[in-house]
């Protein structure tokens, strides 16, 4: 069987994805779409518009379709092909009628804001994006890896795709299965994003093929480097220190997926909606302080706020421990919006809040509900943190930084203080910083064998933490080298 015919249902589904998120974007945020080029027409964002622009509306597409598919499984509408596929037009129509009705008022705004100096505007230097080109050959290994079906992580046999396969079969989300006590290793509690996209994969394909569902792991591999590269840009790096920040996030990302077997896991989507986040976290559009890199389109808190919410709808929406870092993602957000000065009155701060809070709550409540009236959450859930076993987190700790996957990587972990000690970054270290902390004291309060626990996880949840760090160091790097300079 060829790879074409396993990927041709995730191209299709993206590409449905990319219309769903373009159009919800245009119609929320109709000047970034539309407006602010024509303000400005002398600029040009140099590190790449338009991949930025299609990997936020597929990011903004993928939370809206599971938003669909969960309006669907509560109404008692089964998830078959007929049905996806009508109600993603219904809903794409919808917005794509908002769009047009938001994009000609907002464009009539534009000609008549226009300064008429703006033809002057100076245009920043380009530079090659061979970091890009990196992002993609990285994508092309990791596709050719995931064909052979080798790096499948093991929790995809048992747990996503296993889930996935009785949902494709049951036409809909199968609480009967989640609620039999035979299912509890198979985390029946988990948020149901990925085995409900295999689910839709599968039936767009007519069956569950292994290959088309690992094949969701290379669009979340090539979306990290694209955002990756969207967050050093955004931080101010510039240059060789872009291109070399995107590429060494994209080939530490391939490195350990490959090495450790991440594809099918929900463990890339994690460190995804940090990267996403990380943007809309950093103090100034600008670590090195260069005015050249403040660009209208990258620095509208509305659109800041949405870039949050988004990546708090999408870790929410993958496991249990997103739920956590959607919370602190929020609050993050409203900080940084507070520090800045943009959020300083009651009325201004209430209505940021939708924006905020309505991505996740569409994904976070139905999946709350659910559990509760289906009794899903396991009582071998963690409990309070023991200090007692500090003795043998901290060892089993270091031993995990070791894992050879990692290839000495994971040890920049202990390089957390310095973005955290540096005003510019210190939210988006504080976040990392705090996520980690949630994984030890999870740790100190589960009911196993520590140890165990820590060596047969934490290399997984290092992944999630270890990509917007990387993106932290370079940005510190780079700004203490144009100081010597």
């Amino acid at each position: 069987m060829s790879l074409a015919a396993s990927l041709w249902p995730v191209l299709l589904l993206t590409a449905a994805m990319t219309a769903l998120g373009a159009a919800a974007l245009a119609a929320l945020l109709p000047e970034d779409a539309a407006g602010l080029l024509r303000r400005h027409p002398g600029r040009r964002h140099p590190q790449g518009a338009p991949a930025q622009a299609w990997a936020l509306s597929v990011t903004a597409g993928l939370v809206l379709f599971f938003a669909l598919q969960l309006a669907l499984d509560a109404a008692a509408v089964p998830w078959r092909r007929a049905t996806l596929a009508a109600a993603t037009l219904l809903l794409f129509l919808l917005l794509a009628a908002a769009a047009a009705w938001r994009l000609r008022a907002a464009a009539r705004e534009a000609r008549e804001a226009r300064p008429a100096d703006a033809a002057m505007a100076p245009s920043p230097p380009r530079h090659p994006p061979w970091g890009t080109a990196v992002v993609a050959a990285v994508t092309l290994a990791f596709t050719w890896a995931v064909s052979t079906r080798r790096i499948a992580i093991p929790d995809f046999v048992y747990h996503w795709g296993l889930k996935g396969k009785r949902y494709h079969l049951a036409g809909g989300i199968d609480f009967a299965f989640l609620a039999d006590p035979l299912h509890l290793t198979d985390h029946p509690d988990y948020p149901n994003l990925l085995p409900s996209l295999y689910a839709a994969t599968a039936h767009l394909r007519g069956w569950f093929d292994e290959v088309s569902m690992l094949g969701w792991s290379i669009l979340f591999l090539l979306l990290i480097g694209l955002f990756a590269r969207w967050a050093l840009a955004r931080g101010g790096a510039r240059g060789a220190w872009l291109e070399a920040g995107t590429a060494l996030v994209a080939l530490v990302a391939g490195m350990v997926a490959v090495g450790y077997d991440l594809a099918g896991g929900g463990d890339p989507v994690i460190a995804l909606a940090l990267l996403v986040a990380l943007p809309a976290l950093l103090r100034s559009p600008g670590v090195l302080g260069d005015p050249q890199h403040t660009d209208p389109q990258l620095t509208d808190p509305r659109l800041d706020d949405l870039r949050v919410a988004l990546a708090a709808a999408l870790a929410a929406a993958t496991k249990i421990e997103g739920i956590a870092l959607a919370a602190v993602l929020l609050l993050a957000r409203l900080w940084v919006a507070r520090q800045a000065g943009d959020g300083d009155s009651r009325r201004r701060w209430l209505r940021r809040l939708p924006w905020l809070v309505l991505p996740p709550a569409l994904v976070v409540l139905p999946w709350l509900a659910a559990a509760v009236h289906h009794h899903l959450f396991a009582a071998a859930n963690p409990g309070a943190p023991a200090a007692g076993r500090l003795a043998v987190l901290l060892p089993a700790v270091a031993e995990a930084l070791g894992t050879r996957e990692w290839h000495g990587f994971a040890w920049l972990a202990l390089l957390l203080p310095w973005p955290l000690a540096v005003r510019r970054t210190r939210i988006a270290a504080l976040v990392l910083a705090l996520q980690g902390g949630f994984y030890l004291a999870v740790y100190l309060g589960a009911p196993v064998d520590t140890r165990f626990y820590v060596l047969s996880s934490l290399p997984r949840l290092l992944f999630h933490l270890l990509l917007p760090l990387l993106v932290l160091l370079v940005l510190l790097t780079a700004a203490g080298s144009d100081r010597r300079a």
